[in-house]
């Protein structure tokens, strides 16, 4: 897997070197943008104007800090949560996904917690964040317990288990889901942010992204494992493109990461 990983890296990025091949995948983003229909069938994220999506959720932290940031004092995140969306933390709808089976039980918990306090939440439990719909490895170290198996890879360093999980074409996914949503005639801009946690596949899935013309669609990109070759890519692609916006930002936000708050359900969400 990790020498499959390195060949699309290199492969892609050897791609993007050439002005050329940008002005393709501009103008296949151009596309796309244009192709994309209003029309959706029971799409979780119809009437969306804000939208989080958080590669590598673990136990659901990040996506928290969103909703209840003042559980979270001092949290680096938050004044970017704030910027991107201002005050209207309720209006996002966030889509996590997580890799991790040993995490189903507690963030379907979650996930009706948010529910119950009205938040639009949806977690992709036992789906591994890739460039292919198909089953993958997934190593884990089984004595990492307290630690929540934050370091859970689908790259084979210093893991001794091996559990297969699904994997999911994310670039497709996000085109024919978040692009295809349906939005009310005469809504504002929306928003779109997206943290990538996935250990030792973050450089691949987002230059599949890139490669794929959906890339320039997000607002905000944060993350830590952002290789030098992916970008110097970006960096290219926005150089070469009169439209492309989308930022991307090193953060490592992990105050809190091993917190796990009650979930408390007010007596009245109204």
């Amino acid at each position: 897997m990790l020498q499959c990983t390195q060949r699309k890296i290199t492969t892609v990025l050897f791609i993007f070197s050439s002005i050329t091949i940008l002005g393709i995948i501009f103008n296949k983003h151009e596309n796309i943008k244009e192709s994309i229909s209003n029309i959706s069938s029971n799409n979780f994220l119809d009437g969306c104007r804000y939208i989080y999506i958080d590669m590598g959720t673990n136990i659901g932290v990040q996506i928290r800090k969103l909703y209840e940031p003042d559980l979270y004092p001092s949290a680096p995140i938050l004044p970017i949560f704030e910027d991107m969306f201002e005050n209207n933390f309720n209006e996002v709808c966030s889509i996590g996904f997580e890799a991790n089976p040993l995490h189903d039980k507690y963030l379907t918990e979650f996930e009706r917690y948010c529910l119950a306090r009205k938040w639009r939440v949806k977690i992709f439990k036992s789906t591994a964040v890739s460039y292919v719909d198909k089953k993958l490895n997934l190593y884990i170290d089984p004595d990492d317990e307290k630690n929540h198996q934050r370091d859970a890879s689908l790259v084979a360093i210093n893991k001794t288990k091996i559990i297969t999980v699904q994997g999911i074409d994310i670039a497709s996914w996000f085109r024919t889901t978040v692009l295809n949503r349906k939005l009310s005639p005469g809504d504002q801009p929306s928003r779109i942010m997206m943290k990538s946690d996935i250990e030792g596949h973050d450089s691949t899935v987002l230059a599949n992204l890139i490669f794929d013309g959906v890339f320039c669609s997000i607002d905000l990109i944060y993350g830590e494992h952002f290789n030098r070759d992916l970008q110097e890519a970006i960096l290219s692609l926005k150089k070469y493109s009169n439209t492309c916006k989308t930022e991307v930002l090193e953060l490592t936000d992990e105050k809190y990461d091993l917190q796990k708050f009650p979930f408390i359900i007010p007596e009245s969400t109204d």
